[in-house]
């Protein structure tokens, strides 16, 4: 990164605490929330301080661990995690699956398997997803994740509450700023375009820049050349473009798995 953004990063690491400075996931995280405020340090030192502080309260490591074996049997009578992500879960509404050519993970979002409209919940759950997705990346030297949003099988049934929505948007904007590399959103329902409308005014400009709506063949086909070429998307299921017969996402076998693996890796790479 430039000379400015390594001046500007260590500006930001000497307003941290100590405490601070030790609960910073990555020595990267500083850099993004200067990119993120476009270099403004004071509000980039505001940005990272309130996430710090979101993570520890909303026990980040606590979800990230739930399904450690050493840790998971100690937790006393707390909030049983690891019980909260297996039903938010079974539905197999998010998951990481498959990497595209440079090796950052695709991340399946599916709103028409929306299982249990608990607000609370499915913000773990997409925490934890997201803290999956981001892990299995950064085995691969990268920082950002691809979004798969496929409304296959969606309706007005399914969808959330608008706080839902909006707090959706808060975590990935505020919390996991600059960590999108695309969001391919496939299969839109036609009233999508009034939903779309609705948020917009909540997404960040940078953010609507990735934003990638795919529909019809054309559409899917951009998916499948990110991926690098027919060859190299054979993991991508159908809804994204794939054309080979994938095997059915698993959530007790996907949950199970070390976090930095997504589901069905050795077929994937």
């Amino acid at each position: 990164h430039s000379k400015d953004e390594h001046a500007g990063c260590r500006r930001i690491i000497k307003s941290l605490t100590e405490e601070e400075v030790q609960s910073m996931p990555d020595a990267f995280m500083p850099l993004r929330h200067y990119r993120a405020e476009k270099g403004d340090i004071p509000k980039a030192i505001e940005a990272i301080k309130f996430t710090l502080q979101w993570r520890k309260e909303f026990q980040v490591d606590k979800l990230v661990r739930a399904f450690d074996k050493k840790t998971s049997k100690d937790q006393g009578d707390e909030i049983d995690m690891a019980s909260i992500l297996r039903k938010e879960s079974e539905t197999g509404k998010i998951y990481a699956r498959g990497y595209d050519s440079e090796g950052r993970v695709c991340m399946y979002m599916r709103p028409g398997r929306e299982n249990t409209m608990d607000e609370d919940n499915n913000m773990r759950h997409l925490v934890f997803q997201l803290e999956k997705a981001i892990a299995c990346s950064k085995k691969n030297g990268h920082g950002k994740i691809c979004l798969i949003i496929d409304y296959e099988g969606f309706n007005l049934s399914k969808a959330p509450p608008m706080s839902t929505t909006r707090k959706t948007l808060d975590i990935l904007q505020k919390h996991y700023c600059e960590r999108m590399y695309r969001a391919y959103v496939c299969n839109p329902p036609l009233y999508f375009r009034s939903f779309w409308a609705l948020i917009k005014p909540f997404v960040d400009p940078c953010t609507k820049k990735k934003v990638c709506f795919c529909s019809g063949k054309k559409g899917l086909q951009q998916i499948v050349d990110d991926m690098g070429g027919p060859e190299r998307a054979k993991h991508l299921e159908k809804c994204a473009g794939g054309v080979e017969q994938v095997r059915e996402f698993n959530p007790e076998e996907f949950l199970n798995l070390p976090l930095e693996v997504a589901f069905d890796e050795k077929t994937a790479m």
